[in-house]
């Protein structure tokens, strides 16, 4: 289970309950997206941890390989909720006060207070998220694993967003409200929020369709030349850390790869479990016919 999404589901929801506070005071569009923005991080995050919880179900007869798939399901649904509610509620707001501008209350030092704790508790969930997944290096290594990948995401966004709304609080602490510059800002974290779910929807929508682990393909393939054996590697990942392999033996080496499969098969387990950190559940030899 991931420690970043119970953290985050936490942080959050503290986080929500500053912005909110600041926004109550102030009246301002910006401090209003960054309270949707906060609320949609916490909802997203328990759909994230629904879907850890129900991918550790174990294998039964209509899924022998397990549940491990409902994580990318339901981190898709965060990322549609992300673009509909987080994207389009704070487009649609920051438009709305941009065409009506309203009066609104000068940013109070206690408000910026809160900003300055938001960011703080912001920074930690994304350093937490962060060395879950390994690094700024492993990134594109661990991007199997999308409900780290999806709070790391959301944090890096959110941070952006708190940065930006402590540029229009300094501006309205230092010169005075300016409702217009102030309703940009929310568009622009709406726009933020819709990108960020797009990249998203599509890491999860490439996974729920019978993916390869490439990375393993090449480490395994490698592995199997080593052991001087022509073969082509193919595998359909499982969970962020498990998959399957199809391993074809090349012709010539049928006979002799027959008699090693279930020995080579278990080395290669072993292998890619060390090497890579990765889980292989069952290794399937294809060998050539004669008539191949």
């Amino acid at each position: 289970m991931s420690s970043s999404v119970s953290i985050s589901i936490a942080t959050n929801t503290a986080i929500a309950a500053a912005k909110g506070f600041g926004w109550i005071v102030t009246g301002s569009p910006t401090l209003f997206a960054e309270t949707v923005h906060s609320v949609a991080d916490v909802l997203n995050q328990i759909l994230l941890k629904v879907g850890e919880v129900r991918g550790r179900r174990g294998p039964d007869a209509m899924h022998p390989f397990g549940h491990g798939q409902e994580k990318f399901f339901w981190a898709l649904v965060s990322a549609v909720s992300v673009f509909f509610i987080g994207c389009g509620l704070n487009i649609y707001h920051g438009a709305h006060a941009l065409m009506l501008t309203t009066a609104i209350e000068p940013f109070t030092p206690l408000v910026l207070g809160l900003l300055i704790f938001a960011l703080a508790l912001e920074s930690f969930t994304f350093a937490v998220a962060l060395r879950e997944i390994g690094g700024w290096k492993n990134i594109a290594r661990n991007r199997n694993n999308t409900t780290v990948l999806a709070v790391l995401f959301e944090d890096a966004v959110a941070l952006l967003g708190i940065v930006l709304t402590l540029v229009v609080a300094g501006v309205s602490y230092l010169w005075g409200p300016h409702p217009e510059f102030d309703a940009v800002v929310a568009i622009s974290v709406g726009v933020l929020l819709g990108a960020m779910a797009i990249v998203l929807a599509a890491i999860n929508r490439r996974l729920l369709i019978d993916s390869s682990d490439l990375v393993l393909d090449r480490v395994v393939g490698q592995f199997l030349a080593d052991k001087g054996l022509d073969s082509a590697v193919s595998s359909i990942v499982l969970d962020d850390d498990r998959s399957i392999l199809f391993v074809r033996v090349n012709r010539g080496q049928a006979s002799e790869g027959a008699v090693e499969s279930h020995a080579l098969g278990e080395a290669l387990k072993t292998y890619a479990l060390v090497h890579e950190g990765k889980t292989v559940d069952a290794v399937y030899w294809q060998f050539p016919s004669s008539a191949d």
